[in-house]
């Protein structure tokens, strides 16, 4: 009878260990699996409006794009309604030949169409030295030597980036807006899991080895989301690590334990199952599983309160109180314990919705950072 109730006890764990394991798995994927397509779907244009269906992010305030199949963008600004399962937006910007109809696109946060709706741009290719190369513009700024590099977030591409670069071109600076292995645009996107930020970097630091030969002295990154883990570690092990003279985060992921926790406490599993997915990253066998190059140690990548030394350079931190996936929290935590940093806590819904939804305090704060550091 012991031995039953033991055997059946034994059993009940490991049936346990083996789902929360298989959670922790399906965390870790989708933590840092491929981008999925944005879905296209039908629209009504109709003169100084769009209606498009209510979704999260339809429904939110603000400006944002759309992307037609033929590859035109809108930009659509505040509600004007909503229509049960439609939302009715203002067109605040469409090409001149567009007629009114029914067309298809998809919904997206970036809002402006191309590098040269910013400056004179100049299109260029970063050599690696993994191999090959990555696209980027160089958007034409007053002051030759005085670069910013704009490091896109996990799932999106350059055009998530642009959005900072008016407010760095006001400023003066030259911009170069980068890719990197895994995104939307470097090939082969649509198979290579991101590692975080611990592989991605090295592309970035070889931008910013162009830069510096194209004649930048000083260097400020900015950075979206996971690409302030990327700006982090090349601010760590940059081999021109020396030029950079400042950082901007916006609504940076500095803490990946806090991240995960987030997003396993919002769909209510239990927080021991963000650990389980942090172990599995780290592992060579979870490596192999989720088809990574190398196990990735996410909880390592903290520096908000870890042991992480951090860049002692000027830096600003741009970001929301209420991002539902980067927790504010940290931010402010790092903001605490950084005398060199000043955080510009915005009210603004959504993730790296700051310049949406408050697009003039966005830049005003970035272009009176960057005008205020003293030239090298």
């Amino acid at each position: 009878m012991i031995r039953r109730l033991v055997l059946g006890a034994a059993a009940a764990v490991a049936v346990t260990a083996t789902l929360h394991l298989a959670l922790g798995a399906y965390v870790a994927r989708r933590l840092i699996a491929p981008r999925a397509p944005t879905p296209v779907v039908p629209l009504l244009i109709a003169g100084d409006t769009v209606t498009v269906p209510a979704t999260a992010e339809s429904r939110q305030p603000g400006s944002y794009g759309i992307w037609l199949e033929d590859g035109r963008h809108l930009v659509v600004g505040e509600i004007v309604r909503v229509e049960g399962r439609r939302v009715v937006r203002a067109l605040t910007r469409r090409p001149p030949a567009l007629a009114d109809g029914v067309v298809r696109g998809s919904w997206t946060s970036q809002t402006i169409a191309a590098p040269e709706d910013v400056g004179p741009t100049r299109h260029l290719s970063v050599p690696l030295r993994r191999g090959g190369t990555a696209d980027a513009w160089e958007i034409a700024g007053t002051a030759s030597d005085r670069w910013t590099i704009h490091v896109h977030g996990l799932r999106s591409s350059r055009y998530g980036a642009l959005r900072s670069a008016p407010a760095t071109l006001a400023a003066g600076w030259t911009s170069l807006v980068v890719s990197y292995a895994g995104d939307e645009e470097a090939a082969p996107a649509e198979t290579l899991p991101s590692t975080l930020g611990t592989r991605e970097w090295r592309d970035v630091d070889d931008a910013i080895e162009m830069a510096v030969a194209e004649g930048a002295r000083e260097i400020v990154l900015v950075a979206w989301s996971m690409g302030a883990t990327i700006a982090m570690l090349a601010a760590e092990r940059s081999r021109h690590r020396a030029a950079i003279a400042g950082l901007v985060l916006i609504a940076p992921a500095l803490d990946w334990n806090r991240i995960v926790d987030s997003a396993v406490a919002g769909v209510h599993l239990p927080r021991s199952v963000a650990a389980t997915a942090l172990r599995v990253l780290g592992s060579r066998f979870g490596a192999r599983v989720l088809g990574l190059v190398e196990a990735v140690d996410a909880r390592g990548l903290n520096w908000v309160d870890g042991s992480r030394s951090t860049p002692h350079v000027p830096t600003l931190i741009v970001h929301g109180r209420r991002d539902p996936m980067v927790p504010f929290a940290g931010s402010a935590a790092y903001a605490v314990r950084h005398p060199e940093a000043t955080l510009v806590a915005f009210d603004t819904t959504g993730h790296c919705n700051e310049v949406n939804q408050e697009p003039e305090r966005f830049r005003a704060a970035i272009t009176g950072f960057l005008r205020a550091l003293p030239s090298a």
